[in-house]
């Protein structure tokens, strides 16, 4: 049972939202097996910062991330910090602050003036070379505010 709708111009029938006709295209194009293969699993593995659950970036993909921070007009800055550091370690007490060992030490100063992913990547393995086994995560820092804009994981 259709209700009419007037409307200044003509008088338009309203109709119900999920139509046959919708219902038996969903079904034709196979969209619910599409989503059901594309579902997966969550690994039981610790997250860090941005990006932590997709596979390990390539340089491309760093270099990419890079340019992204450099086009906001953000510093790119490298930090690393051992396993036991990189975790955050919650303690639960009563106090004026958060402390939950969010600090990673600094690689060098900030590369303002960069220009390119591929200066950021030599820092990178740079870093690494230093501190095998350290974990290398690279920040977008904001000159004119004075924060961390973004982070993200290069080298677990």
């Amino acid at each position: 049972m259709n209700s009419m709708v007037m409307s200044s111009r003509k008088a338009v029938v309203a109709r119900p939202a999920n139509s046959r006709r919708v219902a038996a295209a969903a079904a034709r194009n196979g969209s619910r097996v599409t989503m059901a293969n594309s579902m997966q699993v969550l690994r039981p593995e610790k997250k860090y910062e941005c990006l932590s659950y997709l596979p390990p970036l390539s340089d491309a993909d760093i270099a990419k991330q890079v340019d992204y921070l450099v086009g906001n007009g953000w510093s790119p800055c490298i930090e690393f910090a051992s396993q036991e550091e990189a975790d955050t370690n919650q303690l639960f007490f009563a106090g004026p602050a958060l402390y939950e060992n969010r600090y990673w030490t600094m690689w060098k100063l900030p590369m303002f003036g960069c220009q390119s992913g591929e200066e950021v990547l030599a820092e990178i393995n740079a870093c690494q070379a230093e501190y095998p086994g350290y974990r290398v995560r690279v920040v977008g820092f904001d000159r004119v505010r004075q924060v961390q804009m973004a982070g993200f994981i290069v080298r677990k």
